[in-house]
Protein backbone atom coordinates (compact mmCIF):
# COMPACT_ATOMS: atom_id res chain seq x y z
CA UNK A 1 0.00 0.00 0.00
CA UNK A 2 1.31 3.54 -0.79
CA UNK A 3 3.02 5.42 1.66
CA UNK A 4 -0.19 7.68 3.85
CA UNK A 5 2.32 9.50 6.32
CA UNK A 6 3.21 12.64 6.36
CA UNK A 7 7.06 13.62 7.16
CA UNK A 8 8.56 16.64 6.69
CA UNK A 9 12.31 16.66 5.87
CA UNK A 10 13.58 19.77 6.51
CA UNK A 11 12.19 22.24 9.80
CA UNK A 12 12.34 25.64 10.10
CA UNK A 13 13.05 28.74 12.37
CA UNK A 14 11.55 32.20 12.39
CA UNK A 15 14.20 34.51 11.59
CA UNK A 16 16.72 31.66 9.84
CA UNK A 17 17.31 31.77 6.40
CA UNK A 18 15.73 29.15 4.27
CA UNK A 19 17.31 27.38 1.84
CA UNK A 20 15.31 26.79 -1.28
CA UNK A 21 16.03 23.36 -2.18
CA UNK A 22 14.63 22.27 1.26
CA UNK A 23 11.47 24.45 0.84
CA UNK A 24 11.16 22.48 -2.07
CA UNK A 25 11.35 19.17 -0.28
CA UNK A 26 9.00 20.05 2.02
CA UNK A 27 6.49 21.01 -0.63
CA UNK A 28 7.59 18.00 -2.32
CA UNK A 29 6.78 15.95 0.80
CA UNK A 30 3.08 17.48 1.01
CA UNK A 31 2.28 16.40 -2.69
CA UNK A 32 3.62 12.55 -1.95
CA UNK A 33 1.23 12.60 0.91
CA UNK A 34 -1.99 13.57 -1.36
CA UNK A 35 -1.08 11.55 -4.11
CA UNK A 36 -0.38 8.53 -1.78
CA UNK A 37 -4.47 9.22 0.42
CA UNK A 38 -5.47 9.39 -3.64
CA UNK A 39 -3.87 6.02 -4.65
CA UNK A 40 -4.90 4.38 -1.36
CA UNK A 41 -8.54 5.17 -1.60
CA UNK A 42 -8.38 4.01 -5.51
CA UNK A 43 -7.34 1.49 -4.43
CA UNK A 44 -9.42 -0.02 -1.56
CA UNK A 45 -12.21 0.98 -4.28
CA UNK A 46 -11.00 -1.16 -6.98
CA UNK A 47 -10.26 -3.80 -4.25
CA UNK A 48 -13.78 -3.66 -3.27
CA UNK A 49 -15.07 -3.81 -6.46
CA UNK A 50 -13.38 -6.74 -7.77
CA UNK A 51 -14.12 -8.65 -4.17
CA UNK A 52 -17.78 -7.85 -5.20
CA UNK A 53 -17.16 -9.51 -8.66
CA UNK A 54 -15.06 -12.22 -7.85
CA UNK A 55 -16.38 -15.96 -8.19
CA UNK A 56 -17.15 -18.28 -5.20
CA UNK A 57 -17.60 -21.12 -7.45
CA UNK A 58 -14.37 -23.37 -6.80
CA UNK A 59 -12.58 -24.35 -10.26
CA UNK A 60 -14.16 -27.27 -12.40
CA UNK A 61 -17.36 -26.63 -11.02
CA UNK A 62 -20.79 -27.68 -13.84
CA UNK A 63 -23.21 -24.95 -13.34
CA UNK A 64 -26.57 -24.44 -15.12
CA UNK A 65 -27.68 -20.67 -15.96
CA UNK A 66 -30.57 -19.09 -17.46
CA UNK A 67 -28.69 -16.48 -18.13
CA UNK A 68 -26.75 -16.16 -21.76
CA UNK A 69 -23.99 -13.78 -20.20
CA UNK A 70 -21.43 -15.68 -18.95
CA UNK A 71 -20.56 -15.34 -14.99
CA UNK A 72 -17.30 -14.09 -13.80
CA UNK A 73 -14.36 -16.87 -14.60
CA UNK A 74 -16.18 -18.94 -16.18
CA UNK A 75 -16.51 -20.43 -19.89
CA UNK A 76 -19.44 -22.05 -22.04
CA UNK A 77 -19.19 -25.80 -22.28
CA UNK A 78 -21.29 -25.70 -25.47
CA UNK A 79 -18.89 -24.72 -28.34
CA UNK A 80 -15.90 -26.49 -27.72
CA UNK A 81 -14.47 -23.18 -25.91
CA UNK A 82 -10.48 -23.59 -26.98
CA UNK A 83 -8.72 -21.14 -23.50
CA UNK A 84 -5.94 -19.88 -25.80
CA UNK A 85 -2.85 -19.28 -23.85
CA UNK A 86 -4.30 -21.07 -20.47
CA UNK A 87 -1.35 -21.71 -19.03
CA UNK A 88 -0.21 -18.24 -18.60
CA UNK A 89 -3.57 -16.76 -18.43
CA UNK A 90 -5.08 -19.56 -15.69
CA UNK A 91 -2.22 -21.32 -14.60
CA UNK A 92 -3.71 -22.76 -11.93
CA UNK A 93 -6.59 -24.30 -13.56
CA UNK A 94 -4.29 -25.56 -16.08
CA UNK A 95 -2.36 -27.08 -13.16
CA UNK A 96 -5.39 -28.41 -12.27
CA UNK A 97 -6.30 -30.40 -14.98
CA UNK A 98 -2.59 -31.53 -15.94
CA UNK A 99 -2.63 -33.16 -12.27
CA UNK A 100 -6.14 -34.60 -12.31
CA UNK A 101 -5.16 -35.92 -15.36
CA UNK A 102 -2.09 -37.35 -14.59
CA UNK A 103 -3.77 -39.25 -11.54
CA UNK A 104 -6.50 -40.25 -13.67
CA UNK A 105 -9.20 -38.09 -12.01
CA UNK A 106 -9.64 -36.35 -15.53
CA UNK A 107 -9.83 -37.47 -19.13
CA UNK A 108 -7.80 -35.68 -21.60
CA UNK A 109 -7.30 -36.77 -25.29
CA UNK A 110 -5.59 -35.76 -28.03
CA UNK A 111 -6.27 -33.13 -30.75
CA UNK A 112 -7.50 -35.91 -33.62
CA UNK A 113 -9.80 -38.09 -30.67
CA UNK A 114 -11.15 -34.67 -29.42
CA UNK A 115 -12.79 -34.41 -33.24
CA UNK A 116 -13.87 -38.08 -33.89
CA UNK A 117 -15.64 -38.01 -31.07
CA UNK A 118 -17.55 -34.48 -31.90
CA UNK A 119 -18.07 -36.15 -35.52
CA UNK A 120 -19.69 -39.65 -34.56
CA UNK A 121 -21.29 -38.55 -31.09
CA UNK A 122 -21.50 -34.33 -31.80
CA UNK A 123 -19.87 -33.75 -28.39
CA UNK A 124 -16.49 -34.17 -26.47
CA UNK A 125 -16.68 -34.72 -22.41
CA UNK A 126 -12.91 -34.85 -22.20
CA UNK A 127 -10.12 -32.13 -22.30
CA UNK A 128 -7.46 -31.33 -25.14
CA UNK A 129 -4.71 -30.07 -23.55
CA UNK A 130 -2.06 -28.31 -26.19
CA UNK A 131 1.43 -28.48 -24.39
CA UNK A 132 3.06 -26.85 -26.81
CA UNK A 133 1.40 -23.77 -27.19
CA UNK A 134 -0.24 -23.66 -23.39
CA UNK A 135 -4.00 -23.73 -25.16
CA UNK A 136 -6.50 -26.17 -23.34
CA UNK A 137 -9.49 -27.11 -25.52
CA UNK A 138 -12.70 -27.26 -22.95
CA UNK A 139 -15.17 -30.54 -23.27
CA UNK A 140 -18.24 -29.62 -25.73
CA UNK A 141 -21.75 -30.75 -24.49
CA UNK A 142 -24.61 -30.50 -26.32
CA UNK A 143 -27.29 -33.25 -24.97
CA UNK A 144 -27.91 -34.97 -21.61
CA UNK A 145 -25.59 -35.28 -18.65
CA UNK A 146 -25.92 -38.21 -16.49
CA UNK A 147 -24.59 -39.84 -13.57
CA UNK A 148 -21.82 -43.02 -14.32
CA UNK A 149 -22.43 -46.09 -12.66
CA UNK A 150 -18.68 -46.38 -12.12
CA UNK A 151 -14.94 -44.63 -12.19
CA UNK A 152 -13.84 -46.17 -15.69
CA UNK A 153 -17.30 -44.52 -17.26
CA UNK A 154 -16.05 -41.12 -16.62
CA UNK A 155 -16.43 -38.64 -19.35
CA UNK A 156 -18.04 -41.57 -21.65
CA UNK A 157 -20.02 -40.37 -24.36
CA UNK A 158 -22.83 -42.53 -26.19
CA UNK A 159 -25.16 -41.49 -28.95
CA UNK A 160 -29.00 -40.74 -27.54
CA UNK A 161 -30.85 -42.95 -30.68
CA UNK A 162 -32.88 -46.17 -29.84
CA UNK A 163 -31.35 -49.49 -29.87
CA UNK A 164 -32.80 -51.75 -31.96
CA UNK A 165 -35.90 -53.94 -30.11
CA UNK A 166 -38.44 -55.94 -31.34
CA UNK A 167 -42.20 -56.17 -31.55
CA UNK A 168 -45.09 -58.75 -31.63
CA UNK A 169 -46.93 -57.65 -34.46
CA UNK A 170 -49.52 -58.95 -36.76
CA UNK A 171 -48.65 -58.65 -40.74
CA UNK A 172 -50.53 -59.95 -43.71
CA UNK A 173 -50.22 -63.41 -45.13
CA UNK A 174 -47.83 -61.91 -48.12
CA UNK A 175 -45.46 -60.42 -45.95
CA UNK A 176 -45.20 -58.00 -48.46
CA UNK A 177 -46.51 -54.81 -46.51
CA UNK A 178 -44.70 -52.38 -44.32
CA UNK A 179 -47.84 -50.94 -42.62
CA UNK A 180 -49.73 -52.76 -40.01
CA UNK A 181 -53.06 -51.13 -38.14
CA UNK A 182 -55.81 -52.44 -36.37
CA UNK A 183 -58.00 -52.46 -39.31
CA UNK A 184 -55.66 -54.01 -42.21
CA UNK A 185 -53.42 -56.19 -39.91
CA UNK A 186 -50.41 -54.66 -41.58
CA UNK A 187 -46.85 -52.96 -39.72
CA UNK A 188 -47.90 -49.37 -38.38
CA UNK A 189 -46.74 -46.71 -40.64
CA UNK A 190 -43.54 -44.99 -39.19
CA UNK A 191 -41.44 -48.54 -38.97
CA UNK A 192 -38.75 -50.16 -41.10
CA UNK A 193 -37.79 -53.71 -40.74
CA UNK A 194 -33.99 -54.49 -40.37
CA UNK A 195 -34.05 -57.70 -40.13
CA UNK A 196 -34.85 -60.98 -42.55
CA UNK A 197 -38.48 -60.02 -41.99
CA UNK A 198 -40.87 -62.69 -41.01
CA UNK A 199 -40.47 -65.42 -38.68
CA UNK A 200 -42.29 -69.15 -38.83
CA UNK A 201 -46.06 -67.87 -38.97
CA UNK A 202 -47.65 -69.34 -35.80
CA UNK A 203 -51.38 -70.10 -35.00
CA UNK A 204 -52.45 -66.66 -34.08
CA UNK A 205 -50.45 -65.34 -37.11
CA UNK A 206 -48.23 -63.18 -35.33
CA UNK A 207 -44.72 -62.63 -36.49
CA UNK A 208 -41.46 -61.41 -34.44
CA UNK A 209 -40.34 -58.49 -36.36
CA UNK A 210 -36.75 -56.55 -35.69
CA UNK A 211 -38.02 -52.75 -35.74
CA UNK A 212 -37.12 -49.26 -35.39
CA UNK A 213 -38.48 -45.62 -35.37
CA UNK A 214 -38.28 -43.40 -38.38
CA UNK A 215 -39.46 -40.41 -36.00
CA UNK A 216 -40.22 -39.00 -32.69
CA UNK A 217 -41.42 -42.23 -30.41
CA UNK A 218 -43.68 -40.94 -27.40
CA UNK A 219 -42.23 -41.70 -24.51
CA UNK A 220 -39.04 -39.95 -25.08
CA UNK A 221 -37.44 -37.55 -22.20
CA UNK A 222 -38.09 -34.25 -22.61
CA UNK A 223 -35.87 -31.26 -22.25
CA UNK A 224 -34.93 -27.63 -21.38
CA UNK A 225 -31.97 -25.77 -22.62
CA UNK A 226 -30.25 -23.91 -20.80
CA UNK A 227 -26.70 -22.53 -20.50
CA UNK A 228 -23.97 -25.22 -19.20
CA UNK A 229 -21.04 -23.08 -17.80
CA UNK A 230 -17.85 -24.79 -16.25
CA UNK A 231 -15.85 -22.54 -13.67
CA UNK A 232 -11.98 -21.63 -14.81
CA UNK A 233 -11.10 -19.21 -12.21
CA UNK A 234 -11.35 -18.11 -8.72
CA UNK A 235 -9.12 -16.09 -6.55
CA UNK A 236 -11.19 -16.41 -4.10
CA UNK A 237 -9.17 -19.79 -3.02
CA UNK A 238 -11.80 -21.41 0.05
CA UNK A 239 -13.58 -17.88 0.74
CA UNK A 240 -17.30 -18.91 0.83
CA UNK A 241 -19.87 -15.64 -0.63
CA UNK A 242 -20.72 -14.39 3.32
CA UNK A 243 -16.79 -14.55 4.08
CA UNK A 244 -16.51 -12.16 0.80
CA UNK A 245 -19.35 -9.67 1.69
CA UNK A 246 -18.04 -9.52 5.42
CA UNK A 247 -14.80 -9.02 3.80
CA UNK A 248 -16.20 -5.66 1.62
CA UNK A 249 -18.39 -4.35 4.32
CA UNK A 250 -14.88 -4.19 6.11
CA UNK A 251 -13.40 -2.54 3.60
CA UNK A 252 -16.29 -0.07 2.70
CA UNK A 253 -16.05 0.97 6.18
CA UNK A 254 -12.32 1.65 6.20
CA UNK A 255 -13.03 3.36 3.28
CA UNK A 256 -15.38 5.90 4.39
CA UNK A 257 -13.30 6.13 7.55
CA UNK A 258 -9.90 7.15 4.95
CA UNK A 259 -12.38 9.16 2.54
CA UNK A 260 -13.26 11.40 6.24
CA UNK A 261 -10.17 11.92 7.35
CA UNK A 262 -8.57 12.94 3.82
CA UNK A 263 -11.71 15.26 3.19
CA UNK A 264 -10.48 16.58 6.94
CA UNK A 265 -7.30 16.41 6.11
CA UNK A 266 -8.03 18.57 2.44
CA UNK A 267 -9.61 21.11 4.78
CA UNK A 268 -6.54 22.51 6.23
CA UNK A 269 -4.24 21.90 3.54
CA UNK A 270 -4.60 25.69 2.27
CA UNK A 271 -3.99 26.67 5.41
CA UNK A 272 -0.76 24.61 5.79
CA UNK A 273 0.14 25.85 3.04
CA UNK A 274 -0.24 29.34 3.95
CA UNK A 275 1.73 28.45 7.03
CA UNK A 276 4.59 27.31 5.44
CA UNK A 277 5.04 29.82 2.96
CA UNK A 278 5.05 32.54 5.91
CA UNK A 279 7.48 30.49 7.66
CA UNK A 280 9.02 31.18 4.44
CA UNK A 281 9.08 34.25 4.36
CA UNK A 282 9.74 35.09 7.50
CA UNK A 283 13.10 32.85 7.70
CA UNK A 284 13.95 33.67 4.41
CA UNK A 285 16.30 37.14 3.80
CA UNK A 286 15.39 39.76 0.87
CA UNK A 287 17.36 41.04 -1.37
CA UNK A 288 16.51 43.64 -3.63
CA UNK A 289 18.08 46.01 -6.27
CA UNK A 290 16.76 48.55 -8.36
CA UNK A 291 16.99 49.76 -11.66
CA UNK A 292 19.49 47.56 -13.31
CA UNK A 293 21.06 47.86 -16.09
CA UNK A 294 21.79 45.53 -19.28
CA UNK A 295 23.87 45.53 -22.15
CA UNK A 296 22.99 44.16 -24.95
CA UNK A 297 26.49 43.00 -25.55
CA UNK A 298 25.67 40.37 -22.09
CA UNK A 299 23.44 38.75 -24.30
CA UNK A 300 24.92 35.10 -25.68
CA UNK A 301 23.21 32.22 -27.34
CA UNK A 302 22.48 29.18 -24.45
CA UNK A 303 20.35 26.02 -25.64
CA UNK A 304 18.36 25.94 -22.11
CA UNK A 305 15.07 26.71 -23.38
CA UNK A 306 14.19 26.64 -26.93
CA UNK A 307 12.16 29.65 -27.44
CA UNK A 308 14.44 31.93 -25.37
CA UNK A 309 17.71 31.22 -27.02
CA UNK A 310 20.00 33.95 -25.50
CA UNK A 311 20.36 34.47 -21.80
CA UNK A 312 22.25 37.51 -19.92
CA UNK A 313 24.45 36.98 -16.80
CA UNK A 314 23.13 39.96 -14.07
CA UNK A 315 26.47 40.52 -11.94
CA UNK A 316 24.48 40.79 -8.11
CA UNK A 317 26.48 40.74 -5.41
CA UNK A 318 24.26 38.37 -3.01
CA UNK A 319 22.89 36.11 -5.46
CA UNK A 320 23.41 32.75 -4.21
CA UNK A 321 21.87 29.30 -6.38
CA UNK A 322 19.28 28.22 -3.50
CA UNK A 323 18.07 31.39 -3.91
CA UNK A 324 14.73 32.67 -5.94
CA UNK A 325 14.79 35.42 -8.16
CA UNK A 326 11.56 37.30 -9.04
CA UNK A 327 12.21 39.81 -12.38
CA UNK A 328 9.94 42.87 -12.33
CA UNK A 329 9.90 43.88 -15.76
CA UNK A 330 8.27 46.86 -16.84
CA UNK A 331 5.28 46.84 -18.65
CA UNK A 332 6.35 47.74 -22.15
CA UNK A 333 9.38 44.61 -21.37
CA UNK A 334 6.41 42.44 -20.48
CA UNK A 335 4.13 43.10 -23.18
CA UNK A 336 7.05 42.65 -25.62
CA UNK A 337 7.35 39.03 -25.04
CA UNK A 338 10.91 38.92 -25.68
CA UNK A 339 11.94 38.34 -22.23
CA UNK A 340 11.04 34.25 -20.43
CA UNK A 341 8.51 34.68 -17.13
CA UNK A 342 11.78 32.14 -15.51
CA UNK A 343 14.89 33.28 -14.62
CA UNK A 344 18.03 31.94 -12.15
CA UNK A 345 19.98 32.37 -9.26
CA UNK A 346 23.57 31.64 -9.00
CA UNK A 347 26.53 32.75 -7.06
CA UNK A 348 26.86 36.71 -7.76
CA UNK A 349 24.12 37.04 -10.98
CA UNK A 350 21.04 36.55 -11.91
CA UNK A 351 20.36 34.49 -15.53
CA UNK A 352 17.59 35.96 -17.77
CA UNK A 353 16.46 34.56 -20.68
CA UNK A 354 15.52 36.74 -24.28
CA UNK A 355 14.14 35.40 -27.19
CA UNK A 356 16.58 38.10 -29.32
CA UNK A 357 18.80 40.34 -28.39
CA UNK A 358 17.65 43.79 -27.22
CA UNK A 359 19.04 46.21 -29.45
CA UNK A 360 19.63 49.51 -26.94
CA UNK A 361 20.48 49.24 -23.66
CA UNK A 362 17.74 47.49 -20.80
CA UNK A 363 16.63 48.77 -17.68
CA UNK A 364 14.95 46.03 -15.46
CA UNK A 365 13.27 48.57 -12.43
CA UNK A 366 13.63 45.98 -9.62
CA UNK A 367 15.12 42.13 -8.52
CA UNK A 368 14.25 41.09 -5.90
CA UNK A 369 15.88 37.69 -4.81
CA UNK A 370 14.48 35.34 -1.58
Amino acid sequence: MTDTTLIYPYEFEGGKKAIASEVNANFEAVKTFANGINATISGLQTAIADLKNKPTREMLDIFYSFSSQTPAGAYPLWTGETITHCKNLYPQFWNKVKNLAALGNLVTVTAEEYEEKLEEYGQCAAFYLDELNGHLRLPKITCFVSSIAELTELAKVENSANKAHTHQVKVSSDGSKNGCDTATGYLARGYTKYSSPWSSNNNNGENKVLLTSEGEEEGHPKNVKLCLYIQVANNLGELSELDTNAIAEELEAALAALQTAYQTYSADLEQTYRAIKDDIIIASPVIKDYDIEINPSMFVLDTTYEDYPYKADIPFEDAQEDLVPEINFSLEQIESGNYAPVALSGNGYVRIYAKEVPETELVIPSIVLQ
